[in-house]
């Protein structure tokens, strides 16, 4: 968010993104809905890893998987982690940065959007907070975002509630040796800046226990702009007993206006931009019950391209005061009901000149004289209904042992509606029907590298079906193991040589390399025969020197081949011979290299 105008676009992922030479020391980030590629998308940022250059290969993600762990969490809402058309493999290792809120969907949602950051290097601290409306996932939309920055002893403004919204998603991401009484402490400290022409009046979280109340607006004001992609006719009621000198706007999408007719006639200026796109489904979201309030449904915010902000705005003289967040103009965002971030913010004629320009943008909405327009009703659609019965109800379980994996429910998971199937299984493998009545389906036998606690499952109603994945805690726990083995059975042995090397060198994964979404094991960077590619590994010469001349790079080295090489040299054993033999024989170097230098250091 800035004062030019139109607002400065900006990707959420540069709020992430720590300076060159910076470290990423934690990362939170809230979200309604997320999925696998987005989050993959943000940790690599968090680790400066992202190259618009290339697609991230599989060494990057390995790095940042190392370099992340036990500082990186990502907080949805139970149910809303999205199954790609295409989940890669890799995905299974994303479990360790996810939790999720067990909010029962039909009545109430985790549903703010905020990212806590700690970045540093070796003199600085820096504090960055994001708010606002846009989800962790691959749609792009208009959303509205704004970032806060703060140092250690530098100038700023303290900020009521901060320290709320730093605790409850401390406490949410429950990250191991991370006091969520020792991060407010450490933050309340903390003075921030804002961007230019903005003043953060104060941030709210709700707690989702219907503790707020609808906004307290003056009676009169010069204007009021109301921008949400869902609405209620209640909220709007609420919200039209305030007199505008020059006119209400309401700006939204054509089916919520058209929804809500004779309410939104009654409010003011009626604008539309593009309704939002779903993920691919089997079923369009869009045709959804909006009931009134808005139910789960409506507030189910797996968008594509469309209207996402959500914004609240007046101006009374030269005052001008903004609300933006997460919450939508409807009843159960602004009374606490879901679990909500808004910012009240005063901000000055640049700023309220982007709002006017999105407005700008927007067709108006005519209504025709005389016109007898009534709220629109629509059937509630029995999937979207079951899976949110299935999402609250869910207490999944991995139970698995060197024999079998299985994938256990304390009671029956299966939808109330007799007519709608279930399957189940890893992301990492096929869907398996779990027959009505069971509490217990067995996915069989499996490899380390496919271990994960993310499920997914599939609801099917005669021809339509609708697919999500949820989380599963395993008995025992998966262990850093399961890491290495699921990166070593994709990378392969050339891959990872080549990685030993270039880190050697001082190089970055070639364009060649396949990225990490990439399920085919690497072969090398060409098909030629072992002779011409190991001419590119890595030399006792070089090992010394490098030894010599950066420690910090050997220890790096000397990092992942005692996490990573017995993982691999097990795996190629019968998969690639050839690439088996090469890993034995470097093996054999290192370890005469190791002996020599008396290493480890």
């Amino acid at each position: 968010m800035s004062g030019e105008v139109p607002w400065q676009m900006i990707s959420i992922l540069d709020a992430l993104r720590p300076q060159p030479s910076w470290r990423a020391d934690l990362a939170i980030i809230a979200s309604y809905s997320a999925d696998p590629i987005s989050i993959v998308a943000a940790l690599l940022a968090l680790v400066g890893r992202d190259d618009e250059d290339r697609p991230a290969a599989r060494r990057d993600l390995a790095d940042a998987i190392e370099a992340a762990r036990d500082k990186f969490r990502v907080v949805i809402q139970r149910g809303r982690l999205a199954k790609m058309a295409r989940t890669p493999r890799l995905t299974g290792v994303l479990d360790q940065f996810l939790r999720d809120v067990a909010f029962d969907e039909r009545h109430q949602s985790w549903h703010p959007k905020a990212a806590l950051v700690k970045v540093a290097s070796d003199k600085n601290v820096e504090w960055r907070l994001w708010i606002g409306s846009r989800n962790l996932t691959a749609q792009e939309n208009r959303d509205l975002g704004l970032v806060l920055v703060a140092r250690p002893g530098e100038q700023g403004r303290r900020i009521p509630g901060i320290e709320n919204i730093v605790a409850a998603l401390a406490e949410r991401a429950d990250l191991p040796g991370v006091s969520a009484r020792r991060l407010v402490t450490e933050v309340a400290t903390l003075k921030w800046k804002a961007p230019a022409g903005v003043r953060v009046e104060r941030l709210q979280i709700s707690t989702g226990k219907s503790e707020w109340d609808l906004p307290s607006l003056p009676k009169k004001v010069d204007a009021l702009t109301v921008v949400s992609p869902f609405l209620d006719a209640g909220f709007l009621r609420h919200l039209a007993k305030t007199a505008s000198g020059s006119g209400r706007q309401l700006l939204s999408t054509r089916f919520e206006i058209e929804r809500l007719a004779a309410t939104c006639r009654l409010f003011g200026d009626s604008l539309a931009l593009d309704a939002p796109d779903y993920p691919p489904t089997a079923f369009d979201v869009s045709d959804l019950v909006h009931s009134n309030p808005a139910s789960a449904a409506e507030e189910g915010e797996e968008l594509g391209r469309g209207l996402h902000a959500k914004i609240l705005h007046i101006r009374q003289g030269d005052r001008r005061r903004l609300w933006m967040g997460s919450a939508n103009a409807t009843q159960r965002a602004w009374s606490g009901r879901n679990v909500e971030i808004i910012a009240e913010l005063s901000i000055d004629k640049s700023v309220e000149a982007g709002l006017m320009s999105l407005v700008a943008e927007a067709r108006p909405i005519r209504w025709e004289d005389g016109a007898a327009l009534n709220d629109v009703e629509a059937d509630k659609d029995e999937l979207e209904r079951a899976r949110a019965e299935v999402s609250a109800r869910w207490k999944g379980e991995i139970v698995w042992d060197k024999e079998s994996i299985r994938l256990r429910h304390s009671s029956t998971l299966h939808p109330s509606d007799t007519r709608i199937n279930l399957e189940a299984g890893l992301i990492t493998g096929g869907l398996e029907i779990w027959p009505a009545g069971e509490t217990e389906l067995n996915l069989g036998p499996y490899q380390t590298a496919d271990l994960t606690e993310l499920v997914q499952l599939r609801l099917t109603l005669g021809s339509v079906s609708c697919e999500w994945i949820m989380q599963a805690p395993a008995t025992p726990p998966f262990g850093t193991e399961r890491d290495r083995a699921a990166f070593m059975s994709s990378m392969g042995a050339r891959e990872f040589l080549f990685w030993v090397a270039d880190t050697m060198r001082g190089a970055s994964a070639p364009p060649n390399e396949p990225d990490w979404t990439d399920d085919n094991p690497s072969r090398g960077r060409s098909n030629n025969a072992a002779a011409t590619w190991t001419a590119d590994l890595p030399t006792q010469e070089e090992v010394l020197g490098i030894w010599s001349r950066s420690p910090t790079i050997y220890k790096t080295i000397q990092h992942r081949i005692s996490t990573y090489l017995p993982a691999l040299l097990e795996h190629t054993r019968t998969m690639d011979p050839d690439g088996h033999t090469q890993l034995l024989l470097f093996a054999q170097m290192w370890a005469v290299c190791e002996q020599g230098l008396g290493a480890p250091l």
